[in-house]
């Protein structure tokens, strides 16, 4: 069983239930933060990315317990955005069984490019206003290649997908 903390477009449980393929009624879900970290967006992109910031905390998901084939879920949808785990300490806030917040290790997705640029500080509202509806609609045509991923550049075909449900909208 792996944890997870989710901090950008997975946050968004719509798009967290089709990137997992299954409801999300029997996952343990929790709110969490991850201390020395700020969420931003990607300039001129629709996605966030991570970053060391001393002193802040990063807002986010904590998605406890998922089996392998969940994180085999994830890792395909992520692996495509150059992605990959490292594990960290996460704090989950009162979770309503005990009064204080505790202190748990998961997993969290940092980008392999130490010189992305990044613009202003992540808005996950904004987000689902703005990119939601058709980042939902993509991930369902997008998730449909994991059988066959590994003769295609998933980053190309996800941008395909993106800008042919984009005309359409």
């Amino acid at each position: 069983m792996t944890n997870i903390f989710l901090y950008g477009t997975l946050c968004d449980r719509e798009l967290l239930e089709i990137c997992l393929g299954r409801s999300l009624t029997t996952v343990s879900l929790f709110s969490a933060k991850l201390e020395n970290h700020s969420v931003f967006w990607v300039k001129n992109r629709n996605f966030p990315v991570i970053k060391f910031d001393q002193g802040s905390f990063a807002q986010g998901l904590a998605v406890l317990g998922l089996k392998d084939h969940d994180l085999e879920q994830l890792d395909f949808y992520e692996g495509g955005f150059n992605y990959e785990l490292r594990k960290a300490s996460i704090i989950l806030k009162d979770n309503g069984l005990s009064s204080k917040n505790s202190i748990i290790d998961a997993y969290v997705y940092f980008i392999n490019d130490d010189n992305i640029e990044v613009d202003k500080i992540w808005d996950l509202g904004e987000w689902q206003r703005c990119h939601g509806l058709i980042s939902r609609l993509v991930a369902k045509e997008y998730m449909k290649l994991q059988s066959n991923y590994k003769d295609i550049d998933l980053l190309s075909e996800y941008e395909k997908i993106y800008h042919r449900i984009s005309k359409n909208l």
